[in-house]
């Protein structure tokens, strides 16, 4: 019985020695969410400087359009600036989009702009990836003021494929 207990420990201490570490992973290596049953879910696009700060004052905003001729589900899944797992469940927060519709992901709600879908966590720093059962959609990234209509500040965040940035 002694030696089963000392091995049936040593077991258990080498299963936890070989689990890997989930924190710090982030957008490249955190396992997707199934968006849709039966349906692969993609990493579509990866963006960095997501989040808010100021206070609450700043939120970022995501516009996505379907180009496929079939309804797609896209998802929005963001993650805290030191890494980790993500910060919201992008399957309750993903929306159907059909044939050339547009809808709008945003961390927090502002005045002057319209959410399809609230992401929740106005923190800032940290990245975001776009996920959809498509690759045929075209998006944009933006940090915004919350106060306002229209919003009294705007930058653009850049947008890279997956995890590929180019250099210029």
């Amino acid at each position: 019985m002694k030696r089963f207990a000392v091995f049936a420990a040593a077991v258990l201490f080498g299963a936890v020695l070989a689990t890997p570490a989930r924190g710090g992973v982030g957008i490249a290596g955190w396992p997707l969410p199934v968006l849709v049953a039966g349906k692969k879910t993609i990493h579509v696009y990866s963006v960095s400087g997501v989040g808010g700060g100021g206070g609450g004052a700043l939120g970022t905003y995501f516009s996505c359009t379907s180009t496929d001729a079939a309804t797609i589900q896209v998802g929005v899944e963001t993650f805290p600036h030191l890494g980790g797992g993500p910060g919201n469940d992008a399957v309750a927060t993903s929306l159907a989009v059909g044939p050339g519709a547009t809808v709008i992901f945003g961390t927090c709600g502002a005045d002057g702009i319209i959410l399809d879908s609230e992401l929740g966590g106005c923190e800032p720093g940290g990245s975001a990836r776009i996920l959809a059962t498509s690759q045929k959609l075209v998006c944009t990234a933006f940090l915004a003021s919350r106060l306002g209509t229209p919003p009294t500040s705007m930058v653009y965040l850049t947008i890279i494929k997956k995890t590929k940035q180019k250099g210029e």
